[in-house]
């Protein structure tokens, strides 16, 4: 057994090491302590086993492993010269599925030889070949230590001793390097200076210090796809229609409180009628409300005290009509997003007693009703 022992590894190690030397060159050494569930036909009871193999990673998807296992196990028909020492070595691939968290899963298939040592003599010691399949994930606690897990089935192709073995162990990143990498790196060409390294010499850099890893024009500043404002990197809300404004992620701007607007629109005493010389004021709350997407706007209208209260109501609610079709037909605002309300004499802002102070209480004020969400 202990010939067999020796030389399983010593073939394991050499074929991996044969495979692998002109590759990467990443290896591992793995131990771990595992269970063995026996098949019925080798009336052999389950027992915990040792789990010993050498890793060689070839690339970032592939991998070889030398692999050796050995326990003892008692005999399932209390026969004890049919306890046993069992021990299996094999070489096997290893395929990887990268690193998240820390956790590193792979898939492994191999060939191998198996043999049971049983104690009633050496001439019962018996030889099989083993096929395996199966796979177990790796978690790294440290850059060169980490915790490994395996499962295993093994299939003889001669005899039907198949089993199942489960492991946990550590496994050991050894560091070695190729002899490629231990030579000395060249030295950087010599070149402009670039402070920021995003490939922009600082001469003609408009945008020093962008972070690194950031794609940037040739004037080294970060690209803008929806020229809102605000690079792609730090956008939330890409592909922004032209002119909306953006909060600083990019996003369409929420106002966060109301805003009001007053109308200079001075209408001539008992009537509705908007002077054409002041369409401008009209238009600044539909510019505000162009850029604010989401604003809904109130049109309030008041008039002074001449005249009856009623009639003021009314010339009021008029007044405010009239700027609230000019901002639809005019300006192109959506109807649903406007709404007119006369207050008549009740909100006076100055003295009906002097004709300044009539003519600034015949106004029109917009309320800009907050938005909820983006």
């Amino acid at each position: 057994m202990r010939k067999f022992l020796l030389g399983a590894t010593a073939t394991a190690v050499a074929m991996a090491s044969a495979v692998a030397s002109a590759e990467e060159n990443k290896w591992y050494l793995n131990a771990g302590l595992g269970y063995q569930f026996m098949s019925e036909e080798s009336d052999l009871d389950d027992a915990p086993v040792i789990v010993l193999s050498i890793e060689n990673k070839l690339s970032e998807n592939w991998g070889v492993e030398g692999m050796l296992t050995y326990g003892t196990a008692d005999s399932s028909s209390d026969n004890p010269d049919r306890d046993a020492e069992v021990i299996f070595g094999s070489l096997n691939m290893l395929r990887y599925y990268g690193e998240q968290n820390g956790l590193s899963p792979y898939a492994a298939v191999g060939i191998g030889q198996g043999a049971l040592e049983f104690d009633g003599g050496l001439d019962q010691e018996s030889y099989f070949t083993q096929l395996n399949a199966g796979g177990g994930f790796r978690y790294k606690l440290q850059d060169n230590l980490s915790l490994r897990t395996d499962a295993r089935y093994f299939y003889a192709t001669d005899t039907d001793a198949n089993d199942v073995i489960l492991s946990v162990g550590v496994s050991f990143a050894m560091g070695q390097k190729s002899s490629s990498s231990m030579m000395p790196a060249p030295a950087p060409a010599l070149g402009p200076a670039d402070g920021d390294a995003d490939g922009v010499a600082d001469t003609v850099d408009q945008c020093p210090g962008t972070p690194a890893g950031i794609a940037v024009d040739a004037k080294g500043c970060a690209l803008d796809k929806d020229g809102d404002g605000v690079p792609n990197y730090r956008d939330k809300c890409p592909n922004t229609p032209a002119g909306r404004q953006v909060d600083k992620f990019g996003c369409k701007f929420v106002l966060k409180q109301t805003e009001s607007i007053k109308l200079q629109v001075n209408f001539p005493s008992g009537s509705a009628v908007i002077p054409a010389t002041q369409r401008a004021e009209v238009a600044k709350v539909a510019e505000f409300m162009k850029k604010f997407s989401g604003v809904r706007t109130v049109i309030e209208g008041h008039s002074d005290s001449t005249g009856a209260a009623s009639f003021n109501k009314q010339l009021s609610q008029k007044r405010a009509d009239a700027v609230r079709l000019m901002l639809i037909n005019e300006f192109g605002i959506a109807a649903n997003r406007l709404s007119a309300i006369g207050y008549g004499e009740e909100r006076p802002i100055a003295d009906n007693n002097t004709a300044a102070g009539r003519l600034a209480n015949r106004r029109v004020v917009a309320v800009m009703e907050a938005e909820v969400a983006n």
